[in-house]
């Protein structure tokens, strides 16, 4: 019986570790999308729910749920609110992923499958996958 009841304890407490260790992670992969879908200046509650669905299933991301919904709507409501504000925000917790390889790459693929949702990487898309890719100390040609 106490084997039973503290190993489901054992697990679930791992599965809160590995949230709280990926929740830099998970951040700036949600941001990252977030600031594509807002490039042009508008983003539609449709790209939104392309985001969240691309994100939900991130192996990289599991045990998050809801809460990446809950993120992305944040930094959705802070570009709409101030867009440079909630850029840099975004750009910062982007940024604390810069030492780990496979989560640079994990964000800027992120952000890349939603600029070429549309089939076509737009102008002010590029402009950003740009920046975060120098942030990053990447090339975004490298993964063109």
């Amino acid at each position: 019986m106490f084997g039973k009841m503290f190993g489901k304890k054992a697990s679930a407490a791992k599965a809160e570790i590995k949230k709280f260790e990926n929740r830099d992670l998970m951040e700036a992969m949600v941001g990252g999308c977030a600031l594509v879908a807002f490039a042009d200046g508008e983003c539609e509650q449709e790209e939104i729910k392309k985001i969240d669905e691309l994100l939900r299933t991130s192996k990289a991301l599991e045990g998050f749920g809801a809460e990446i919904s809950t993120t992305l709507n944040r930094f959705c409501e802070r570009l709409t609110a101030s867009y440079r504000a909630g850029r840099i925000e975004i750009l910062r917790e982007i940024e604390e992923v810069k030492s780990d390889q496979r989560e640079k790459e994990d964000v800027l693929i992120a952000m890349l499958t939603v600029a070429e949702a549309d089939g076509e990487i737009e102008e002010s898309e590029r402009k950003e996958l740009d920046v975060v890719a120098q942030r990053l100390g990447m090339r975004l040609d490298d993964f063109l």
